[in-house]
């Protein structure tokens, strides 16, 4: 009989609420985490995320109540008690939805380099090599991360678990999250199955990888172009007229909100314009993938 491996004691107290979330059970969820590459249980990641999330809102409870004591005709308790409920809360979503960010980022990552990958699959199978060896070269692991995970699987299904390529290809296909990379592994499949030359099949793949690499090049210079006339617009135009509306108002005398001049234009430079930036460059990551 083997025994247990004994528990760390940071797993231990990540695995404080094990009890609360023993009866968990999603498969949509727990198919997420594994297309996320997370290892954990659902029961002891959800047990981590609300360790966390009591720790930051007893944290943040204990300083908040101190400030309401220094500085009580700033900050209520009450106002420190919702704020830290909402931060809690705000942790448990997030926890929530963490994994399905984590699979968009690698479906479009994946997305983004396959192409590249094949190519240098390609130049692996012309050279004679066996197909195990185009999912283990050092030219495919470079091209991404996510795709060296994926590939990583379908070796270690084949040399550790003993599993034939052709099955360690078709689970890999039904377990990725990316349509692309998907479709790629079930028609090398197929090539192999039927008995065809895989340098050949990778041959063609390489050239059509290439078409949509090009594609891809000019989509995002297209789409740097548009968010370069939107920032200019928008980031650099805008707090412009802004500062010289502000500006004008202060000569005329006045201010906003019952803030004066000077606080409104700190709030706009420290405040405001960071804000816009960091949005800006947040919805560009997004969208470019």
């Amino acid at each position: 009989m083997t025994p247990k491996k004994k528990k760390s004691f940071e797993e231990k107290l990540y695995s404080l609420f094990i009890p609360i979330t023993r009866n968990l059970r999603s498969d949509d969820f727990e198919e997420a985490l594994d297309q996320a590459d997370i290892t954990e249980d659902i029961d002891f990641y959800f047990s981590k995320k609300i360790f966390f999330a009591v720790f930051i809102f007893l944290l943040f409870l204990l300083f908040g109540f101190v400030a309401s004591i220094l500085v009580p005709e700033v900050i209520g308790l009450k106002l420190v008690i919702i704020a830290s409920l909402s931060i809690f809360i705000a942790f448990i979503g997030y926890s929530i939805v963490n994994p399905y960010l984590l699979i968009g980022s690698k479906v479009s990552n994946i997305k983004n380099t396959l192409p590249l990958a094949i190519i240098g699959m390609s130049s692996v199978a012309e050279s004679g090599a066996p197909p195990i060896s185009i999912f283990s070269t050092k030219t495919v692991k470079d091209k991404s991360q996510y795709l060296d995970k994926e590939f990583s699987k379908i070796l270690y299904y084949v040399n550790v678990l003993g599993i034939s390529l052709l099955e360690a290809i078709d689970i890999a296909a039904r377990k990725t999250p990316s349509f692309e990379l998907k479709k790629f592994l079930l028609e090398l499949k197929s090539s192999i199955e039927a008995g065809g030359s895989l340098p050949e099949f990778m041959k063609k793949k390489a050239e059509h990888a290439r078409f949509q690499y090009n594609l891809l090049l000019n989509n995002q210079n297209q789409k740097a172009e548009t968010f370069g006339d939107i920032y200019s617009a928008i980031v650099v135009a805008g707090p412009l007229f802004l500062f010289s509306g502000i500006m004008l108002l202060g000569m005329v005398g006045g201010g906003i909100a019952g803030l004066g001049i000077g606080t409104v234009l700190q709030i706009g430079v420290f405040l405001l314009v960071p804000i816009i930036n960091i949005g800006f460059i947040a919805i560009l990551n997004l969208v470019s993938g």
